[in-house]
């Protein structure tokens, strides 16, 4: 992207979330009233959707608009939505789920690129300049699970929402928002799998070396994207009336997401596809999901024994 561009950019986002807030007083049968304070409250929210599409979708001129990042903005404009819609079932507002969104979004792309960065370090050692080159895609889940839960472990107290329910509300938004951007990783031909001769196998270009032509392999991408919507977000929304404390909807998340993890690691390549040397049965990927499961199930199994239907705790508690 041009320097050109960034302020058409903002604009755009700029636009939509003065939109946003409009609609947010009109429900409230409020007028809004422009005041210096709100004005910088949307500069600054307009400024942090704009540094990422410029890091996401690089470049727009001449047009060259990058797959991984336009599915990567689609990820966080599905979660969001999700986020926006289910609001009411913890107490949050629409202008809490915007901001709320925007800062768990930044911290969990910063968090996903500085982990794969890690796993991948060899490829980075002496030319760190290129770790911010985003819209080739590389991106760890670990990494932006991490960085979301920091940002949002910082701000969500310093806007007055409960940290556990912002989680607890934008589970299944995360669910759908990762296999958004999985169908990102299917175009960009990033964490395919190995070779195989099924119907179903995929040609990646980037499969191929200096020594070997590329090979059809698994297309893990899509895998996780049938897990993720054909068993993680279906058995996530069934068992949500039964999840009392806050933060058990968004550990029940996790269990469920590192179930399809670790199955989908199974015909995986790449980092997280390699044996993990403590326990070598194990890739590295595959051992930290069994690592989740053993410690988010355990607390949720804890916490919520007997299971029984019940309103959920106020969402001011955390």
């Amino acid at each position: 992207m041009r320097p050109i561009h960034i302020p058409a950019i903002f604009a755009i986002f700029a636009g939509i979330l003065v939109l946003w807030t409009w609609l947010e007083y009109r429900s409230k049968g409020e007028q809004m009233k422009l005041s210096i304070g709100l004005v910088l409250e949307i500069v600054i929210q307009a400024a942090i959707p704009t540094a990422i599409t410029y890091f996401l979708v690089n470049r727009l001129g001449p047009l060259e608009v990058r797959s991984y990042g336009v599915m990567m903005l689609g990820a966080f404009v599905a979660a969001l939505t999700w986020m926006y819609v289910d609001r009411d079932r913890y107490g949050f507002t629409g202008g809490q789920v915007l901001r709320l969104g925007f800062i768990g979004f930044a911290g969990g792309i910063l968090g996903a690129r500085i982990g794969f960065v890690l796993l991948n370090w060899g490829d980075y050692a002496g030319k760190l300049a290129t770790a911010l080159n985003l819209w080739r895609g590389g991106m760890s889940w670990h990494g932006g699970l991490g960085g979301g839960l920091l940002a949002l472990g910082i701000a969500a107290p310093l806007m007055g929402a409960s940290f556990a329910r912002t989680f607890d509300l934008a589970a299944p938004g995360i669910a759908v928002g990762y296999a958004v951007a999985r169908i990102g990783c299917f175009l960009n031909g990033c964490c395919y799998g190995h070779e195989c001769t099924l119907p179903w196998a995929v040609t990646f270009p980037q499969s191929a070396t200096d020594g070997a032509p590329a090979f059809p392999a698994h297309p893990t991408q899509l895998y996780a994207v049938i897990g993720t919507l054909g068993f993680v977000v279906p058995v996530l929304l069934l068992i949500t009336p039964s999840l009392r404390k806050p933060f058990d909807r968004f550990l029940a998340f996790l269990v469920l997401s590192s179930v399809v993890r670790y199955v989908v690691e199974i015909w995986r390549r790449g980092a997280t596809g390699e044996v993990w040397t403590s326990v070598p049965i194990f890739t590295v990927a595959q051992a930290a999901s069994i690592g989740i499961i053993i410690v988010a199930g355990a607390i949720v199994l804890a916490r919520e024994w007997p299971f029984r239907r019940e309103e959920p705790e106020e969402a001011g508690e955390s």
